[in-house]
């Protein structure tokens, strides 16, 4: 990956094959958990992923979180889902185009959210709770914690690249 840079109003980045794949399947993965939350378990690491990605108002678990989450997670799973969507898409015709990935400030705002979603989502089933907790994993854990950190990477470059604007 070559990091987000600005040119103009125009933030881009490109990407290995390797890393464009992984990417679509984060961010698949993410759209799949939250168009099929029925189907997840109680305590597993989807529960406690969807439990980061569409949070309680509340806090007590009680009826208030219940309703709340009744009345707002259908809209927040659409902005979610359609925030994968536009890094799949943006991810795939660069490519099949063969040019860097270039995002406009909307784009933008939907990969940062995109990308806080797959942290949030690989941080459940880590068992991270904060940016300074100390992992010992191992086996596919080992992979899938270098995965957070390089997709923080990805979101900092990113992050970096829009302050440029603000500097």
């Amino acid at each position: 990956m070559t990091p987000f840079t600005r040119e103009g109003d125009v933030i881009s980045a490109s990407f290995e094959h390797v890393e464009t794949d992984i990417l679509v399947k984060l961010a698949t993965d993410v759209q799949e958990l939250l168009t099929d939350t029925s189907e997840v378990e109680p305590h597993s690491p989807g529960s406690r992923a969807i439990d980061r990605l569409l949070p309680a108002a509340y806090g007590d678990g009680g009826e208030d979180d219940a309703e709340f989450r009744r009345f707002t997670s259908d809209g927040l799973i659409d902005g979610k889902v359609s925030n994968a969507q536009s890094v799949i898409d943006t991810l795939l015709s660069a490519r099949v185009s063969g040019n860097p990935v270039r995002l406009d400030a909307a784009a933008s705002q939907a990969w940062l959210r995109c990308l806080t979603d797959i942290r949030l989502t690989i941080a459940a089933r880590l068992g991270i709770e904060h940016d300074d907790d100390e992992l010992q994993p191992a086996g596919r854990d080992r992979y899938l914690l270098d995965v957070y950190r390089w997709v923080g990477f990805v979101q900092e470059t990113l992050i970096n690249a829009l302050e440029v604007e603000l500097s």
